[in-house]
């Protein structure tokens, strides 16, 4: 075995182990690749080639993970593989146009910024480690994290980064829906460089040994599984060697030597724990985790348990596993596990010990902030507390807060800023766990994080978010709650946060109060409680909906349900759906949707015609009762065929966007045909989700190659409300390129500016489409015309002079001129969370054939208009 150099084993002849190694991280690497840029289809000859690359030369030096080299390797070959091609984005492997969207921003970033973007993530990688991979200073990094974060924000028109966040996180649920190919698929070892088995070397098979503490194995050992494997560590020893070890490694009792190795090791664990933490000793011995541990331990190394478990030593090295984490600090529970095979009982049990430990370490820094929060005043950066600038000066402070900062990895901890009080408090650093083995492959785990992301949601000051973004935390655990396979132990964890959670973002608490001084329901309220019905689990809507239909009725004033809600209202509603009682209690809970399939490419609506002459003779919906989603989307294309506005208006649902059919008629525009821009439609019944009382349908667009406008083309989405009626969404979609009908758009442009600049009225321009709208504001924007800008603008910066807008908006350079522009697109639709109005958005682009140059502009209806949004004043 080559145990000097780990490099060996990878540049040696077992070409085997390499592959073997490699297993452990093709997903992640297949996953890396795709977020990246590379097409899905390009995904095993990456693979391919970056197998050969590290069996050519695998360089590992003490100080360095063999991860971050594999990643440092893969970096190198995705940056040859998009100079290399011309890939367009690859958006079929995500079902739901949301993610689309989002990865379609992520791809515009610049290659470094998305990297950088990419490795933090979704790979869970630390700003050092993004640094080390990408080989640039670690100030670049964070410059490029940051960077990439804002260029998100405006590109997906969000208001804050932290909605940025959540567009990431359900995108990272996505990418950990696709399936790639396997190693073994992609992977020919006979492309390796051969090699012979010697008969007289070969190994004899070896039980794995299942804990790590009764194999203790040097660490230039333990690093070489690491880099390749640990059949090769093992196989590729001496036959009467590997034997030896496997006696020595499996003991068949417990021993008087072996409880005296387990309480030093855990003494050695206790007594290095305060420093490790930057604690003082008596602080550390007054933690109640602490204390049970001690307790525990008397327990685990009692004469009793251990005569009991003599002839039983994997039940007392479990035992002794679980006392070795329950006194470890948070990082040394991880460190402690990593790469280990741990069964689902055991990492509940590991997650439950985390959960308790840092709650309680969590008070102990928090109080330090609170108690020097005068002297930390002054880490912030434009006015505001940075926590990038408390961890980069923390010499300048108190000394227990020097040593907190210093011991933060530790806890697994981050600074943030209090959101109710200007101080800092702690996060835990869940990413943490994404780099460990046991928990980033284990998608129980993924969820837990989700849910202790932002805990704890109280303190002394209250709620610790506002109370509208709280229905995506009481989704979160709603939907973690309703696991029928979820361990009690993680369960006992996060009822009592839902049930207050969710009793909160419906009756307030103490410092919020749900109506205002006239009765009347506030607006924070009615905003966290209609997101709730677009995004929510069902318990949530089973329990919400009928206060909200009651509230709705009275006014905003009163309503039964309210009056009567109880905490464990909430979990007796995911009780039963656990049991899978809830679905058929709601309203539409009897729809069922079987699997459809179209094929478009010779598809002529012959069979659809009857049909659609007997319903549009009198548009009467009761006759669309019981009829398959895909016939409605038949009908509705085949009226748009042949030009048919009134009865496309009759096919589509009620919502605040849809206009009469006046209006309807005076703003339609043929939309692309389907059997032109489509190869396909499908109708899945995984693709529903729900909206209050209403079922909603996903239809993604199955896009046709030679389509060239295909970032214009967008799912088809059905809704029904009652009797099994399915009525199509009413989207908002308009598109222009150079290449097909620009000078229509630019024509009607010019008209609506002139007429702007004439009558200074926008009334003027009533008959202007959301993108002639935004097409009229870039006129404006490229002639710099601050005036005919801010009629356009809706609400915002109106206390801002001329010359403070023209820096913002004419002089940041974020939207190219409009001479030059060859393609705009303008997109709304009523599946928006913010409540808060109808909102849309207007995709511009310099390079149509390349994507290139994307610029990307909020807009939002005031009455029957749509004004610009401002991007400047969030």
């Amino acid at each position: 075995m080559q145990a000097d150099n780990p490099s060996n084993g990878a540049k040696a002849d077992d070409r085997q182990a390499v592959v073997d190694w490699f297993r452990n991280y093709e997903t992640a690497i297949a996953r890396f690749a795709y977020q990246a840029g590379v097409p899905k289809e390009k995904i095993g000859a990456f693979q391919v080639k970056l197998i050969n690359a590290i069996h050519e030369k695998l360089e590992i030096s003490d100080d360095e993970n063999a991860e971050n080299i594999l990643y440092k390797k893969a970096v190198h070959l995705i940056e040859g593989e998009l100079a290399e091609s011309n890939h367009e984005s690859d958006l079929e492997p995500l079902k739901f146009e949301e993610d689309q969207e989002t990865h379609m921003a992520l791809l515009q970033l610049p290659l470094q910024e998305r990297l950088a973007v990419i490795l933090v993530h979704f790979h869970g990688k630390q700003l050092e480690d993004a640094a080390s991979i990408l080989m640039i200073p670690l100030a670049a990094a964070e410059f490029d994290i940051q960077s990439g974060l804002e260029k998100l924000r405006n590109e997906l028109a969000v208001e804050a980064q932290l909605d940025v966040e959540r567009r990431l996180d359900l995108l990272e649920k996505s990418y950990n829906r696709i399936e790639f190919s396997t190693a073994a698929e992609n992977i020919e070892i006979n492309k390796l460089p051969a090699d012979v088995p010697n008969p007289e070397t070969k190994s004899v098979e070896n039980k794995p040994v299942k804990k790590k503490t009764f194999a203790l194995l040097a660490g230039a050992s333990l690093f070489l599984t690491a880099i390749i494997g640990a059949s090769f560590l093992f196989n590729d020893q001496p036959a009467d060697t590997q034997q030896a070890a496997t006696d020595g490694e499996n003991p068949t009792t417990v021993s008087k030597e072996m409880v005296k190795d387990w309480e030093a090791q855990y003494e050695e664990i206790r007594s290095s724990a305060p420093e490790r933490l930057g604690l003082p000793v008596d602080t550390f011995e007054s933690l109640e985790y602490v204390q049970k541990a001690d307790a525990l331990r008397e327990r685990t190394f009692s004469r009793q348990n251990v005569k009991q478990l003599q002839d039983d030593p994997e039940r007392m090295q479990d035992q002794v596993d679980i006392l070795m984490q329950s006194i470890e600090t948070p990082k040394g529970m991880l460190d402690s596990v990593k790469d280990d095979h741990l069964n689902p009982a055991e990492i509940s049990k590991f997650l439950v010990i985390y959960t308790e430990k840092t709650d309680q370490l969590m008070v102990i820094a928090d109080n330090l902030l609170e108690k020097h929060k005068d002297e930390l005043a002054a880490a912030e950066r434009d006015g505001v507390l940075s926590p990038d600038m408390l961890m980069h000066s923390r010499v300048d402070y108190p000394e227990d807060i020097e040593n907190l900062t210093a011991a933060l990895r530790e806890y697994t901890f981050q600074y943030a800023v209090h959101p109710n009080d200007n101080r800092f408090r702690t996060v835990r650093d869940v990413n943490k766990f994404y780099e460990v083995r046991p928990f980033s492959t284990d998608g129980l785990s993924n969820y837990y994080m989700e849910v202790i992301r932002s805990a704890p949601y109280y303190d002394e000051t209250g709620l610790l978010l506002p109370i509208e973004q709280l229905p995506f935390s009481v989704m979160t655990m709603a939907g973690f709650l309703t696991d029928p396979m979820l361990d009690p132990a993680l369960r006992s964890k996060v009822e009592p946060l839902l049930a207050n959670s969710f009793f909160t973002m419906v009756k307030g608490d103490f410092n919020t109060e749900v109506f205002d001084s006239n009765g009347v329901v506030k607006e924070e309220f009615r905003i966290a409680w209609e997101t709730s019905m677009q995004m929510a689990e069902n318990p949530i809507i089973f329990v919400l909906l009928p206060i909200l239909e009651e509230f709705k009725a009275s006014g905003w004033t009163e309503s039964a349900h309210f009056d009567q809600l109880a905490l464990p209202d909430i979990l007796a509603a995911i009780e039963m759906e656990r049991n899978g009682e809830l679905e058929a209690k709601l309203p539409n809970g009897d729809v069922e949707i079987e699997f459809a399939s179209l094929q478009l490419a010779d598809y002529d609506y012959s069979d659809i015609k009857p049909f659609y002459e007997e319903f549009s003779a009198s548009h009467d919906l009761d006759m669309l009762s019981g009829v398959e989603p895909l016939e409605i989307i038949k009908l509705y294309y085949y009226a748009n065929k042949i030009e048919d506005i009134e009865t496309m208006w009759h096919l589509t649902a009620d919502d605040k966007l849809k206009p009469s059919l006046e209006e309807y008629t005076k703003r339609w525009r043929k939309q692309p045909e389907i059997t032109e821009t489509r190869r396909s439609i499908e109708i899945y019944e995984d693709n529903t989700t729900r909206q209050g009382s209403s079922v909603v349908l996903i239809v993604p667009a199955s896009l046709n190659g030679a389509h060239q406008n295909f970032q214009f083309i967008r799912d088809t989405i059905l809704i029904t409300e009652r009797d099994q009626i399915w009525l199509m969404q009413h989207q908002m979609d308009e598109f222009y390129t150079i290449d097909e009908n620009f000078e229509e758009f630019d024509s009607n442009v010019q008209a609506h500016y002139n007429n702007l600049l004439q009558n200074d009225s926008l009334e003027t321009v009533d008959t202007a489409t959301p993108a002639e709208i935004a097409g009229i504001f870039l006129l404006a924007l490229e002639k710099e015309d601050i005036r005919t800008m801010r009629l356009l603008l809706n609400k915002g910066e109106m206390q801002v002079s001329d010359e403070e807008f023209k820096e913002r908006w004419i002089l940041s350079g974020q939207f190219g001129d409009y001479s030059k522009m060859e393609g705009i697109s303008f997109r709304a639709d009523t599946y928006n969370p913010a409540i808060k109005g109808v909102q849309g958005y207007v995709d511009i682009y310099e390079n149509i054939s390349t994507r290139e140059n994307g610029h990307f502009l909020p807009l939002e209806k005031v009455g029957d208009s749509w004004m610009i949004g401002d991007m400047f004043n969030h």
